[in-house]
């Protein structure tokens, strides 16, 4: 989803609005600032509850989940930490720029800085986006220096977090893991059991492990999977319903019209009727 990356220069600034983007991540740092309504930001261990004007920091390779409010938009700013290559510290520090607000230790969300601070850090997103959008002469060098400027702001003016959030570890390995196989073969009929033989776990135990690091039961998060899988193909293809339904991995049409229109609150036909008109 969203702007493909360069490969000379990995730096992505759009505005987002779509539904529930279940857990995921993805090698980049990434800053959401949002525009309008409310976003809820899950991140295994603790939730963040982000209004009009509030940013949250998510780091490189972390895995999170968004939940927008009805018409929320919020920009997200995305780059690769080696855009922010050599060291911002020297080796004495024992700091890279690789994760700045991991690293540093700072409160991650807004909420928790000075007026001042958040003031001047959403100046500087909303610069950097402006930056990428008109790509004037010389805005890869503007949106470098604005890096450097918000990792400057994170070292001098963010508070420390004051949480403990889970550790990395072989339990973030496995969650990794396990939401890369449903990816890659929800459109079968796959299984709980078969989900934790393929990660080499007894079935019990998996599903407390899931749903602990999830928020959700396996099952639930696999029918949300292929709503939204089904979603993206009635906006942006003319397939049958009925290849839609096959597609985005749902066994008859009679289940995938009842859950579509349940989660929904209206028919696939509908649905894609609203989006090709604009009300959605």
């Amino acid at each position: 989803q969203g702007q493909v990356f360069r490969p000379d220069f990995p730096f992505v600034a759009e505005i987002q609005t779509e539904s529930c983007r279940l857990y995921h991540w993805h090698d980049e740092f990434e800053m959401l600032l949002v525009k309008e309504g409310t976003v809820s930001v899950i991140i295994p261990g603790k939730e963040y509850q982000l209004g009009a004007d509030d940013l949250l920091l998510i780091d490189s390779g972390e895995v999170h989940c968004l939940m927008p409010g009805t018409d929320a938009r919020w920009l997200s700013v995305r780059f690769a930490p080696r855009l922010m290559e050599p060291r911002l510290f020297d080796s004495g520090a024992g700091m890279q720029a690789k994760s700045p607000a991991v690293s540093m230790d700072v409160a991650r969300c807004s909420c928790q800085w000075e007026k001042q601070t958040v003031l001047r850090f959403r100046q500087l997103v909303e610069k950097l986006a402006d930056e990428a959008a008109a790509q004037s002469a010389g805005w890869q060098v503007a949106v470098r220096g604005g890096l450097f400027e918000l990792a400057l702001m994170m070292l001098r003016e963010l508070p420390e977090s004051g949480e403990e959030l889970p550790r990395r570890d072989n339990r973030d390995t496995s969650l990794k893991k396990t939401l890369l196989f449903l990816a890659e073969n929800y459109t079968r009929d796959i299984s709980l059991k078969e989900c934790a033989d393929a990660m080499g776990f007894n079935m019990n135990y998996f599903s407390r492990f899931f749903r602990s690091h999830t928020g959700i039961h396996f099952h639930q998060y696999l029918t949300t999977l292929r709503l939204q899988k089904a979603q993206q193909l009635l906006l942006t293809t003319g397939l049958p319903i009925t290849e839609v339904v096959s597609r985005s991995g749902f066994q008859n049409a009679k289940t995938f019209n009842r859950v579509f229109k349940n989660t929904c609150g209206c028919s696939p036909r509908e649905f894609r009727r609203d989006g090709a008109s604009g009300q959605l």
